[in-house]
């Protein structure tokens, strides 16, 4: 379990309040709302994964007011909570469609590469010949997800290549002999025991790059992954037991209401927007 917060009356108690905390309640704001603050727990299902997002339940002046603030941040802080979302998006795609069984290719090009709208093209190309070889093999209907990134340009060398996660049934050989376009690499996804594919997710949205353009694509056929909203699934006092400092406590609350998993993250955070403290959680199955 990775932990990010080592106090939780840092949270919930003690610390100075910023500017716009004073602004908006005029006085301490966690003194005035601790222990009556409740909390909704946003639940998603995804193959062996399960998200948990907990938060706490805003009145209508307080959602007023947060949504003020919300419009109101900067571009990077709305880049970066942008990032976030698609992260957990892909994450969740990721875990609900694909497991051991299936396989990662990548895709790159010799030599010049074509136009963006070209590379778009021969990424769907392939997508048919493999749903042809798969069809005249009796396999599933695939299942796919892909992302094509162009790098460079202004002077730079331009690159693109596309990844792709797909159904497997077929060998790594056969995957990487359809491209015809330059490299090719097909590996087996190999989920981790407690983050899944975590890390691929990750990989497929990496933000760090300066120029680049990106999209991505997926088949129809992809489970979409939702969730169950509940106010009464977790209490004050479990809530304040998540984000103490007590070792396992958070594990040993978690797992106590979501039998049958493992807690393999747990990040808690104060709002920048409005007052309360907000859980972000992933277990997994086993």
């Amino acid at each position: 379990m990775k932990e990010t917060v080592k106090d939780y009356k840092d949270l919930f108690c003690v610390g100075g309040m910023t500017e716009l905390e004073k602004a908006l309640y005029g006085g301490d704001p966690y003194a005035e709302r601790i222990g009556r603050m409740h909390h909704c727990t946003k639940t998603v299902k995804a193959g062996a994964a399960l998200n948990v997002r907990i938060y706490p339940i805003l009145g209508r002046s307080d959602e007023a007011k947060a949504e003020t603030i919300r419009r109101g941040m900067s571009a990077e802080k709305q880049k970066r909570h942008n990032d976030a979302k698609a992260q957990r998006r892909m994450r969740l795609l990721l875990e609900a469609n694909f497991g051991a069984a299936d396989q990662h290719v990548t895709l790159t090009y010799a030599g010049t590469p074509p136009t963006y709208s070209r590379a778009v093209k021969d990424v769907e190309n392939y997508i048919s010949r493999i749903k042809r070889m798969r069809k005249r093999r009796g396999l599933p209907e695939l299942k796919y997800l892909w992302v094509l990134e162009e790098e460079g340009g202004d002077g730079q060398k331009r690159k693109i290549h596309c990844h792709m996660v797909m159904s497997g049934g077929l060998s790594r050989e056969e995957l990487e002999s359809k491209w015809g376009k330059g490299f090719a690499n097909a590996d087996r996804l190999q989920p981790d025991e407690l983050e899944g594919l975590n890390a691929l997710a990750k990989y497929l949205c990496k933000t760090e790059r300066v120029k680049y353009q990106r999209k991505w694509s997926c088949s129809k056929n992809l489970k979409k992954p939702e969730p169950t909203i509940s106010r009464t699934k977790l209490s004050n006092r479990r809530v304040r037991r998540i984000c103490s400092a007590l070792p396992g406590e958070a594990a040993e609350v978690l797992q106590q209401v979501y039998t049958g998993y493992r807690l393999s993250e747990c990040k808690v955070w104060l709002s920048e927007w409005i007052g309360g403290v907000y859980v972000d959680v992933w277990m997994r199955r086993g």
